[in-house]
C-alpha cells in the first residue's frame, strides 16, 4: 500500500487522517456496490435471499470482532455499521418487501 504523503502545508497527521477517510469513502462504495450485486443475483432476484445473505454478513461481522477482541463498544460500533450498508442495499433494492 502506498504511503501517505503531505501536500503543502499539511502536517503528516492530517495528511493521514485525509487518506484514511477518502480511503473509507471508497471502501463504502465498493462494498455498497458488491453488496447490491450479491444480493440481487438473478432476473428472480429474491428478497428472503438477500436477506439470508445478509444474515449471514451480520453473524460473520460478530464472529470476526469476537475473534480480533474487540471490545463491547467497538463490535457494537462494527455490527450497527454493517446492520446500516445492509439496510441501505437492501431497501434499494427491494424497496417494497418490507
Amino acid at each position: 500500500m502506498s504511503q501517505t504523503k503531505p501536500r503543502d502545508g499539511q502536517t503528516a497527521e492530517k495528511a493521514g487522517k485525509a487518506d484514511l477517510e477518502a480511503r473509507v469513502v471508497v471502501l463504502e462504495i465498493m462494498s455498497m456496490t458488491a453488496l447490491a450485486l450479491a444480493l440481487d443475483t438473478s432476473e428472480n432476484a429474491d428478497a428472503e435471499h438477500a436477506r439470508g445473505i445478509a444474515g449471514l454478513i451480520l453473524d460473520t461481522v460478530r464472529q470476526r470482532c469476537h475473534e480480533v477482541g474487540m471490545d463491547d463498544s467497538s463490535r457494537l460500533s462494527a455490527c450497527s455499521y454493517a446492520d446500516e450498508l445492509l439496510s441501505t442495499a437492501l431497501l434499494s433494492l427491494y424497496p417494497d418487501a418490507r
